[in-house]
């Protein structure tokens, strides 16, 4: 989109490719807006440039579509919080937030670009605001501050952590809001990671668009280089990347929307979204931190065709406490056996957990002593494992001696 404004303008650059011709009557805010379009937003404290991209139904970001997304439901605040409330997510009030800053945090560190994006009908809108030059601050804030409100719900990518912040204390400083009201703030970073870290190691932005949500940035300009690209900007207006850098905060607030709808429906519908064992595990292990058993039943069940050989009796140990938690215990005790007659690290487990069912469920000592001693064989090198065990095998030959007599 924005390479398409870029291009348009080309013939400005001069042969070194720094930065626009200087003509008569330009100042930068013309140039800003010759460059990257947009309309220049004027307040008593200052200008500011306001760029708006619109995306339709038909917007494919990776491997979905907006239309594709089913009106952006369900989306429930529990997807991304394990305390959340079951309640639906009103994508009305959602607004997409992310910022491109001078700096990693600290008191001189400004917002420079802000990218705001809304769910409007079955489209979705992205406001940039751009700031032209550093006394302009509070103008291009005050427009800012007039997007939220005590409804919104934001989403950010660890925007808990660096932009909100950020963004407040600017707001403080330039004495335009002391107190930034809204409703809630789901950062999407925290949702990622419980669902994808086990695989993907690491969770960046970049990393989750190309491989969760299969999209794929080209030319895109690396975060670190940003803050060099506007101080060049702000020092010899310096153009020649600053349209990428609009461009990478467009693409960031896009793939948050539909970052959080994929999160989502890989929660509503495991089986139908998920294909890798770690992914299906990091599901489940989120449904069993709610205590929610019998959607870790399901889940795995309805994953076990495609389950590898490296990860089944993992997940297979996971269903099956998920059976007896939920008093299915023929199905979490033949589990435990199938376990028992093969090496694996969760061996030990199973032997264990059936040493558990024939002693106070069956009441067999017999077979509840059989399956202990047995469980020495794959007993874990650590202390307090092997000084349980041995406690468990003495006092069940103490009740077998006892029953003798």
């Amino acid at each position: 989109m924005l390479h398409a404004k870029l291009s348009r303008f080309q013939n400005q650059i001069n042969p070194s490719g720094k930065r626009l011709e200087d003509e008569v009557g330009f100042d930068r805010y013309k140039v800003a807006q010759r460059l990257l379009g947009g309309e220049i937003g004027s307040r008593p404290s200052g200008s500011f440039l306001k760029i708006e991209s619109n995306f339709s139904s038909a917007y494919r970001h990776g491997n979905l579509t907006i239309g594709g997304m089913s009106d952006f439901a369900p989306c429930r605040y529990i997807h991304f919080d394990r305390y959340g409330k079951e309640e639906a997510v009103n994508s009305a009030k959602l607004l997409f937030f992310d910022m491109e800053t001078t700096g990693l945090g600290g008191s001189g560190t400004v917002p420079f670009l802000i990218g705001l994006g809304s769910v409007i009908d079955k489209s979705f809108q992205v406001r940039q605001y751009f700031l032209p030059d550093y006394p302009d601050e509070a103008a291009m804030l005050e427009a800012v501050r007039e997007e939220f409100d005590k409804d919104t719900i934001i989403v950010s990518y660890n925007g808990k952590s660096f932009d909100m912040p950020i963004l407040v204390d600017r707001l403080i400083i330039n004495r335009v809001e002391r107190n930034l009201e809204f409703a809630e703030h789901i950062d999407l970073l925290h949702s990622a990671r419980r669902m994808y870290r086990r695989r993907l190691k690491s969770c960046s932005l970049s990393n989750i668009e190309s491989n969760i949500l299969d999209f794929q940035r080209y030319g895109d300009i690396p975060g670190e280089l940003v803050p060099s690209v506007y101080f060049g900007w702000l020092n010899e207006m310096r153009t020649d990347l600053l349209g990428q850098v609009v461009e990478h905060n467009l693409n960031d607030v896009v793939s948050l929307y539909f970052l959080m709808y994929h999160i989502a429906q890989a929660q509503e519908n495991p089986s139908g979204r998920l294909v890798d064992a770690d992914d299906i595990y990091s599901v489940a292990r989120i449904f069993e931190s709610r205590r929610d058993y019998d959607r870790v039943r399901l889940t795995l069940n309805n994953c076990r065709e495609i389950l590898p050989e490296s990860s089944k009796h993992e997940l297979l140990y996971m269903l099956s406490l998920a059976c007896k938690r939920t008093g299915r215990t023929d199905e979490a005790t033949k589990i435990w056996t199938e376990m028992s007659g093969v090496v694996t690290q969760k061996t030990y487990l199973a032997l264990i957990e059936l040493a558990k069912y024939n002693e106070h469920k069956k009441r067999d000592l017999t077979a509840a002593l059989e399956c202990a001693q047995k469980a020495r064989n794959f007993c874990p090198a650590r202390e307090s494992d092997r000084a349980d065990l041995d406690r468990r095998i003495t006092r069940l030959d103490g009740k077998l001696a006892g029953y003798s007599l």
